[in-house]
């Protein structure tokens, strides 16, 4: 993958230095790219359970898979102003 490096933002780049912020936003993205893997590899298993036609529950291995309904619903709901915080890498620019 090929990726887009930005040296600066604008002309005058606002730096923050804070060793805190700074670890605690390394260790979002390792936990990010952790969920990234985990829903991959959820969808193929789904995807691969979809396909076996044994009637559930039934076990392979460790695990016990099982199916149920969920039946269909209206929701509807409001939401309040606010503001959202948007984080990236350097790259993911």
């Amino acid at each position: 993958m090929v990726t887009k490096v930005r040296a600066q933002i604008h002309m005058d780049d606002n730096i923050v230095k804070d060793a805190e912020l700074e670890r605690l936003l390394e260790e979002r993205q390792e936990l990010k790219e952790s969920v990234a893997s985990y829903k991959k590899a959820d969808k193929e298993a789904k995807d691969k359970i979809r396909s076996i036609e044994t009637p559930t529950p039934y076990r392979v291995g460790r695990f016990i898979i099982s199916k149920h309904a969920v039946p269909a619903k209206s929701v509807s709901f409001d939401t309040i102003e606010g503001s959202r915080i948007s984080i990236k890498t350097i790259s993911e620019e």
